[in-house]
Formats: C-alpha cells, structure tokens, sequence
C-alpha cells in the first residue's frame, strides 16, 4: 500500500503498435487518521492534580507530530491541554477539588489527522 501523506509521481505510457507519448502527474496519498493512542493509565492523584501516560498509536500513519490531553469537568467545560511533542506523560494541574472529569488522549500525525483515545 502506500503510506499516507506522501507524494508519488506517475508516468503512463500507452502501447499499441508503438509507444505513445508519456503522461507525467504527481498525486499526494490521502491522509488516514491515526490509531488511538493506547493503554490510558493515571497515577499521582490529588485533589487538585494527576498524571497521565500512554503509549503511542499502534498505527500512526504517519509520523505522531503532537498529543493533547483533553478534560471535561462535571460542568461539561472543555479544556485541553498544550501541544505534548516529546513526551508520553502530562501532569495536569489546577483541577477543582473533589469533581468528576472526563480525560482522553488525541494523536495528531504530520497530516494534521487526529484521534482520540
């Protein structure tokens, strides 16, 4: 198969009784989303903080350019975090005590195609 995002050049040749002439193109293999990061897991917990980890995409198609932790509290406000580039961690900070959060994980590959986890 061909691995997304990448640019390919073709050339096609016609044949009957001689060679016709060449048609050149270049095509761009469309983006996939990548798989969801894998294996969520928390740790540290406070009232007012935690980390969390994973581990990256089985299939990224592509390259994973950055991850970002999302969060929901019970208001259903939504906050995410920075872009995370080279780490497999985030230590989330300044949560309201005592309230209930919804946390996922998305992958971002070098086509700027996310998925959650």
């Amino acid at each position: 198969g061909l691995i997304p995002s990448r640019n390919y050049s073709v050339t096609v040749r016609a044949f009957t009784v001689g060679a016709g002439p060449a048609a050149s193109l270049s095509v761009v293999a469309d983006a996939i989303t990548p798989s969801p990061p894998q294996h969520i897991t928390v740790s540290d917990v406070t009232s007012i903080s935690l980390t969390i980890e994973w581990i990256p995409p089985i299939d990224p198609n592509g390259n994973v350019k950055f991850y970002k932790v999302h969060y929901i509290n019970g208001s259903n406000t939504p906050e995410e975090s920075p872009e995370i580039k080279d780490s497999l961690t985030y230590h989330l900070t300044g949560l309201t005590p005592y309230t209930n959060y919804s946390i996922y994980v998305t992958a971002t590959n070098n086509a700027n195609v996310r998925s959650r986890s």
